[in-house]
């Protein structure tokens, strides 16, 4: 890859980023005790020498993003808490080391990427750090085009941060964690947004940095993209390291195992392998009055006549270039439609279209239930998860959050819904104090309170365990089996496989001659 790096490196190449008996609680500012919310850690030593790459995984909430920051010196900079042992990144001590020095020294990309984001283009944030690090305009322009060619983003550069997908701003993240001087990098949960083929790109990209001696440090869920570039596994568990071993041998554990550590699969899942047989599902009904009608198993890709959500003549473009241009595609009641394609294609802004929060060409039809709606319509009997689920939490607590706006929900009814999300015991406490697992759990619990006919769930999983994987899989087949519209976006595969009945496949508009850019996949027969 040659990726040049500029002579004034502040960490020493080949110095080893060390955890050395850290132990750290969390502080809230009210009381001064413990944050029970997000797990600190305990007792932790661990070693990331020059030219290696760790993978850091475990269940929700056990410490992976809070090793992240100890790392790059955000704790104790910016969360306050009680602080033991000693943390060494590239040499530097963590507590000793000016942030800005730090931040030169390792490039971080966080699991939320927009709060990294501080200009309008790619082009800018690319270039952002380096400014305002006084490098030189010519070194810049030469490190800027290097980054882009190596993360294949060369088109975005002039694109609006707002107008990329979630998984470009992944790429574009990333990219930027690269633009200083440094060869340490540090990500957290870094693929939850990308397509398998942009994984396949991402890992090719950490194989040549580690090659090329950078030190590579990954907190992750999804476990088999780094499968043959890992050189060793942490497992941790309530801010604990459980496991620490080479990847080969933690790779060959037994499926048993891996459940026991609540991880999620070791191997690629099967693409389009939708299940006969689905996850169990409750035989209570989300809302009362709701039937159960509607058959679990899958369904052939049919629809009964005025079901779901059916759009026609879908077209929609920012300014001069088309986006959409979809003759007709359904979301049948009773089912989860998957909606796959590549990261860019239009998957967001088709969702939004159909829920009235985009607005599509004058000659778009979109009808609910056999009834043609207009925007505002559509949003009102409509649902949406968002990737960025910072966006949706409003409540003063978890509690709260449920309840908000859901006038049919009881408290008791809310309560459930947390606890099979693995939420039971945080009613208390305020939403921004979750870990980013946690979060998006608390937005779908939300969601299924919501007495909606179409839901949609824009990438769910992200950032989120086997465990609780399997919990919000049950969740969105009770909608189905309810008789709701449910739109599941995503690119996991793992997911998918247990949850859909139909995949809807967007194309990016450039990359096909004709209008048909849409693919309907039954979980038995396949349509185009």
């Amino acid at each position: 890859m040659n990726l040049e790096i500029p002579n004034d490196a502040t960490a020493s190449s080949d110095a080893v980023t060390a955890i050395n008996h850290v132990t750290f609680e969390y502080q809230t500012d009210e009381d001064d005790t413990p944050d029970l919310a997000v797990t600190g850690v305990k007792n932790i030593n661990l070693e990331f020498p020059p030219g290696s790459c760790t993978l850091v995984t475990g269940p929700s909430g056990s410490g992976k993003s809070t090793l992240l920051k100890l790392l790059n010196g955000l704790i104790p900079e910016l969360f306050s808490g009680k602080l033991e042992g000693d943390v060494r990144l590239g040499g530097l001590d963590t507590v000793g080391t000016d942030i800005q020095q730090l931040g030169r020294a390792a490039g971080t990309v966080f699991q939320n990427p927009r709060s990294q984001f501080f200009t309008a283009t790619v082009y800018q944030e690319l270039a952002f750090a380096c400014e305002n690090a006084g490098d030189a305009p010519a070194v810049i322009r030469q490190r800027l085009e290097q980054v882009a060619r190596i993360w294949g983003i060369e088109p975005l550069l002039e694109c609006k941060l707002k107008q990329l997908s979630g998984g470009e701003q992944q790429l574009v993240a990333s990219a930027i964690a690269l633009m200083g001087p440094q060869r340490i990098v540090l990500l957290d949960e870094p693929t939850s947004n990308l397509s398998p083929e942009a994984i396949d790109g991402f890992v090719a990209v950490l194989a040549g940095l580690k090659r090329e001696g950078w030190t590579v440090v990954v907190a992750e869920h999804r476990l088999y993209p780094l499968r043959g570039l890992a050189d060793r596994v942490v497992v941790m568990r309530d801010g604990t390291v459980v496991t620490d071993q080479p990847a080969a041998e933690f790779f060959a554990s037994s499926d048993t195992r891996r459940r026991e550590l609540g991880l999620r699969i070791l191997t690629p899942p099967q693409q389009h392998c939708f299940k006969e047989t689905r996850v169990d599902v409750t035989d209570v009904p989300i809302h009362e009055g709701a039937t159960q009608e509607t058959p679990v198993r899958a369904i052939s890709g049919k629809i009964v006549s005025g079901s779901g959500v059916v759009a026609e003549n879908l077209r929609f473009s920012y300014g001069k270039t088309r986006i959409l241009d979809i003759p007709r595609l359904e979301v049948p009641a009773g089912a989860v439609t998957a909606l796959t394609g590549a990261n860019g294609a239009g998957k967001t802004t088709l969702a939004r279209t159909l829920i009235g929060l985009a607005h599509p060409e004058k000659d778009a039809h979109i009808y609910f239930n056999g009834q043609r709606c207009r925007s505002h319509q559509r949003t009102k009997r409509s649902v949406l998860v968002m990737q960025d689920v910072n966006r949706q939490l409003f409540g003063e607590s978890v509690l709260g959050e449920v309840t908000l706006g859901n006038t049919e929900v009881s408290v008791g009814q809310a309560r459930e819904i947390l606890t099979e999300l693995g939420l039971g015991g945080l009613e208390e406490r305020h939403p921004m104090t979750l870990s980013g697992g946690q979060k998006q759990r608390l937005v779908i619990a939300n969601a299924i309170a919501g007495n909606a006919e179409l839901y949609v769930f824009d990438e769910p999983t992200s950032g989120v365990d086997y465990g609780h994987l399997m919990s919000i899989s049950r969740l969105i087949r009770r909608l189905a089996v309810a008789g709701k519209a449910v739109l599941v976006i995503s690119h996991d595969w793992e997911f998918l496989n247990e949850v859909t009945d139909r995949e809807l496949r967007l194309s990016p508009l450039r990359e096909v001659t004709d209008r048909g850019q849409i693919q309907v996949f039954g979980a038995a027969t396949a349509q185009r």
